[in-house]
């Protein structure tokens, strides 16, 4: 196929699936434009035995180049399962590092832009330090960190957690750490609904449990506020518009959700219909969309999964709760950054022998280091999380 032939049959795809979302941007021509990097994205890939994955939030083009798309964990596991030599990680820092902790010495893996390009509001946000003293003050305490954190956190953590999966962690623990303080890091927003969810859960079961016992994360560091940029800006007010211009339409929110709290507090209440509104982790939604006899759906996430959502249901309705939804880090990943990353050989995360400070990791232009003693000790964590997916 031709670059003409594939960037028409993506404008036409583009159009279809995403001209709401990102207005004026898939012009014919920049369609076409893209599609002739793709075809020599593709062809650096095969030379190189690179497999490409996108997380979902990525632009619509990454989507269509990715050999597999969907979110971090289950991306870095995929890559695992198969034996990857080389994975181009399209997402951001934190989630390359995972893949390479889980798949260790196996798989290079190679990001196309540095850490602080990268980023993320919840890793910024970790004060270390914090974190530090909470340990030395509660030495049987356990502490439970979302996925979406940096290694050095993970490396400190006891149980790591997806956002399908931390309410069972949470009522694991209480149940079997009796009478130690819990923290949930480094979402409040994720921490407050799975807190809830755990307790849920434990009171189905005929277990007491004693909810001070599990603390949020909810410090205020580095100009960040324990919460996602994108998610805490999908507050009531986005959440309560959309639902009011929509009636009838499902609602599926993350847990990281500004309108997280609110929301929940509303289902129990009654005030939202308990079979209108579901918190979903991003495969969750695919799930629940697919399975459900509903035909529209309100979305409460980063746009970029809108256009995963349309493409693989085309008869079902999907609008966001707001089109400013957007990461600029995840929108950070750009064809020229992957071509560039495939032709030269960078940026590759690399074990070292713990060569510099695990706080601030050496980079230079063609590598990122990852203290062996870090990733061994996020790998436990890691492992741990995996009894409950």
């Amino acid at each position: 196929m031709f670059a003409k032939e594939l960037g028409v049959k993506w404008y036409d795809l583009f159009s279809r699936y995403a001209s709401d979302l990102y207005p004026g941007l898939y012009t014919r021509d920049y369609c076409i434009e893209l599609a002739g990097q793709a075809m020599e994205i593709k062809e650096l890939a095969k030379e190189k035995e690179s497999t490409i994955v996108a997380h979902n939030y990525l632009l619509p083009e990454f989507h269509e180049i990715a050999d597999f798309v969907g979110d971090s964990l289950g991306l870095s596991l995929k890559v695992k399962t198969i034996k990857a030599k080389r994975v181009d990680f399209e997402s951001v820092f934190f989630m390359g590092a995972t893949a390479k902790i889980i798949t260790g010495d196996e798989t290079k893996v190679y990001v196309c832009d540095k850490p602080e390009v990268l980023g993320c509001s919840l890793v910024f946000g970790t004060d270390h330090g914090w974190l530090e003293n909470w340990r030395k003050e509660n030495p049987e305490g356990v502490i439970i960190t979302y996925i979406n954190s940096d290694a050095y956190t993970k490396s400190l953590s006891h149980f790591i957690s997806t956002s399908r999966n931390t309410d069972k962690i949470i009522a694991y623990a209480l149940k079997n750490y009796p009478g130690s303080r819990i923290l949930v890091m480094p979402d409040k927003y994720l921490g407050f609904v799975m807190k809830q969810r755990a307790l849920k859960i434990l009171e189905s079961e005929g277990v007491k449990a004693d909810p001070t016992l599990v603390e949020i994360y909810k410090e205020e560091y580095n100009g960040q506020r324990a919460a996602c940029y994108v998610h805490e800006q999908l507050g009531p007010d986005e959440t309560e518009i959309a639902m009011l211009e929509h009636p009838g339409w499902e609602l599926m929110i993350h847990p990281e959700c500004g309108c997280a709290s609110s929301c929940l507090m509303k289902l129990e209440e009654g005030k939202i219909p308990q079979d209108k509104a579901y918190f979903l982790s991003t495969e969750q939604m695919v799930e629940h969309a697919k399975k459900s006899s509903g035909k529209k759906f309100l979305v409460a996430t980063e746009k970029g999964m809108i256009y995963r959502l349309r493409k693989e249901m085309p008869d079902k309705e999907f609008l966001p709760v707001s089109m400013q939804a957007q990461c600029k880090y995840m929108k950070s990943n750009i064809f020229p950054k992957l071509l560039d990353s495939l032709k030269n050989n960078r940026l590759e995360i690399v074990f070292c022998n713990d060569c510099c400070d695990p706080k601030k990791p050496h980079e230079s232009d063609w590598e990122i280091h990852l203290q062996k003693s870090v990733a061994e000790k996020a790998s436990m964590a890691i492992r741990r999380m995996l009894m409950f997916r």
